[in-house]
């Protein structure tokens, strides 16, 4: 039995950052299935500057201020996530063609990988995943060829556009992270989950699609 989970993510959402780290966990806690995950690009802010924004600056703005996070940072730490060293909020434009480039070189879990660096360098390492030096630096570090040239390319921009735009027009997305799980059982059941839900949520969800 193998169950298939498509998530549709964005690298300047925080709560992305938290929804990874506890499907992970329900992942490594699932032993009934073999369990392959495609990531989905999705733009939450298509305003964001080009080279990203300042944290606080782009929290003011937004908000009126950063008092939100406080529950999201508590959250976060309940599942060894620090947010430590958050700087900017990035364009994520760039940020998913990697992903996608990672996909293409080394299959859904070199995206995985892809997924999980660049989430670090955002909110712990307080690196700016809209530079494409930044980027540049991540793919050596992943082990993907061409990167360089493919970044500083346009190759790919009107892919991931067009697959958030279809996320949000067709799939009726309004907020992520937001998960489709699926399994090849019988019945071919699927469930859909939105926002960063618990890890025993996911395995709850493992099992409903492989009953």
């Amino acid at each position: 039995m193998s169950i298939t989970v498509n998530v549709y993510s964005d690298l300047s959402c925080p709560w992305c950052y938290v929804g990874k780290r506890r499907l992970d966990k329900a992942i490594q806690q699932c032993t009934e299935a073999g369990i392959t995950v495609h990531w989905h690009p999705y733009i939450i802010d298509k305003n964001t500057a080009e080279m990203g924004e300042d944290y606080m600056a782009y929290n003011t703005r937004r908000w009126g201020g950063d008092g939100w996070t406080r529950s999201l940072r508590r959250a976060g730490q309940q599942d060894g996530l620090e947010f430590k060293n958050w700087k900017t909020w990035p364009n994520s434009l760039h940020g998913h063609r990697l992903i996608h480039l990672a996909g293409l070189q080394k299959g859904p879990e070199g995206q995985g990988k892809a997924k999980d660096l660049l989430l670090r360098m955002i909110y712990e390492d307080g690196k700016n995943v809209s530079d494409i030096g930044t980027l540049i630096e991540a793919a050596k570090e992943l082990g993907l060829e061409g990167a360089e040239d493919y970044l500083k390319s346009s190759s790919d921009i009107d892919l991931v556009l067009s697959q958030d735009s279809y996320a949000k027009s067709q799939m009726k997305i309004s907020g992520v992270p937001y998960f489709v799980i699926s399994s090849d059982s019988k019945d071919k059941r699927s469930i859909s989950l939105s926002g960063a839900q618990g890890s025993e949520l996911f395995l709850a969800a493992f099992s409903h699609v492989t009953k």
